[in-house]
């Protein structure tokens, strides 16, 4: 059961990927123009909502999943933080050609950088969930 668990946590993961591409080309789109708000403000504005919908998709999720321990929480979002990290910076280099240097600058959280806190929220999802809110069901 725990290979299941893995391999649809993958499948999970690919869904947070896609929620989170759509919802930074909202803002970059959207948000930004129409508030006038430059990309670091209208990214710690919108810092909950993406923190929001990453806690109801692990919920959905380790609702429906069995046979799964505390461990396996832990283990998945490690999995989930190296495989977010990984595309952060593969996808962001060599397809959209961003400078390794601008992508190192998101991890700056003294500049008022949000994506580390994302980030955070991805590793300890799991584990928040599973704890906090599966458990009490």
């Amino acid at each position: 059961m725990t290979k299941r668990f893995y391999l649809y946590g993958i499948g999970v993961w690919f869904i947070l990927l896609i929620l989170t591409v759509m919802f930074g080309a909202f803002r970059e789109a959207f948000f930004i123009p129409y508030t006038g708000m430059n990309g670091t403000v209208a990214r710690a504005i919108l810092l909950p909502v993406a923190i929001a919908y990453t806690l109801i998709v692990t919920y959905l999720f380790l609702k429906r999943a069995k046979g799964y321990t505390q461990k396996d929480t832990v283990i998945l979002g490690l999995m989930w933080l190296v495989l977010t990290i990984g595309f952060e910076f593969l996808f962001g280099h060599y397809i959209m050609g961003h400078p390794w240097e601008a992508l190192l600058a998101d991890y700056n959280i003294l500049a008022g950088r949000t994506w580390g806190l994302f980030l955070v929220t991805i590793a300890v999802a799991p584990v928040i969930v599973h704890k906090h809110l599966i458990k009490r069901v």
